[in-house]
């Protein structure tokens, strides 16, 4: 693959943020409902995970498959025909971009609770997507060192 050094970089990045939003995810929702700051750093760090992760997956359709996503949900489609995931996979996980949609755009309309609860729940398959990523993209190259 062209360009694995900023590939590397991208993943890097992204396990990053997966790693400090780990500590707001362990928290009982309650806390960070009463807690704003702590919800606002919880929500900035996944907004910024969904959006390495859309990075990463326009770098592989592009370098792969010559492909260009249509939007955030898609660049996890796109990555099906591709064989990088299976189609459930793709679909449960694309759903977090509407997430980070709604929380960039109509934000006023989002239950805090119910915002909680669904990063919470997509935290969990971002850190299988990395795994995923990792094994198939970056595992020689960790093998290597």
């Amino acid at each position: 693959m062209q360009n694995q050094p900023i590939f590397k970089k991208k993943v890097d990045r992204l396990q990053e943020y997966i790693s400090k939003l780990a500590p707001y995810v362990a928290l009982d929702t309650d806390e960070l409902l009463k807690n704003e700051e702590k919800r606002a750093a919880m929500e900035r760090w996944f907004q910024l995970m969904v959006d390495e992760a859309v990075d990463i997956n326009a770098f592989l359709a592009y370098q792969i498959g010559g492909k260009v996503a249509d939007s955030y949900k898609s660049s996890f489609h796109e990555l099906v025909s591709l064989s990088v995931f299976d189609g459930s996979f793709a679909e449960k996980i694309g759903d977090s971009a509407k997430v980070r949609n709604q929380m960039t755009h109509d934000y006023e309309k989002m239950q805090y609770a119910e915002l909680i609860e669904s990063m919470k729940k997509y935290f969990e398959l971002y850190t299988e997507y990395v795994r995923i990523i990792v094994s198939k993209f970056l595992s020689t190259e960790l093998s290597d060192s």
